[in-house]
């Protein structure tokens, strides 16, 4: 199950996390120079590797509790295993999800521009 849910954070994450970079950047710059775009295309490319790293940690994190609830006196007790299930999946989609606020919110803000509180710049085109 957390191998699923690492997939799925690994695969969904990367790819919203560019999406999101990309539409703020847009939002903030314009159109995109040569150069800025060659920039913005490397760092894509390394979301692609260190995002499912992350997810991959993520999950291996959470596997002790996965374990734990795995045991058979929790297995009798089946709000408690459910309860250490659901702990353990928002473990492993914490990293991911770390992630992806610290890339939108940090590393892709140039100069001092603030997009708007909802996100309209996400559905521009």
């Amino acid at each position: 199950m957390l191998f699923a849910v690492a997939l799925t954070c690994a695969t969904l994450g990367t790819f919203l996390d560019i999406v999101l970079v990309a539409r703020r950047q847009q939002h903030c710059l314009g159109d995109l120079g040569t150069g800025e775009a060659m920039a913005g295309f490397v760092w894509a490319a390394s979301r692609l590797v260190v995002f499912p790293i992350v997810a991959g940690g993520s999950a291996l994190v959470s596997l002790p509790i996965n374990l734990v609830a795995c045991l058979p006196w929790f297995a009798k007790h089946g709000l408690l295993k459910a309860a250490l299930m659901a702990c353990a999946v928002l473990i492993a989609a914490a990293g991911p999800a770390a992630m992806l606020v610290h890339d939108v919110t940090a590393d892709t803000t140039p100069g001092e521009c603030v997009p708007p509180w909802w996100p309209s710049w996400i559905t521009r085109s």
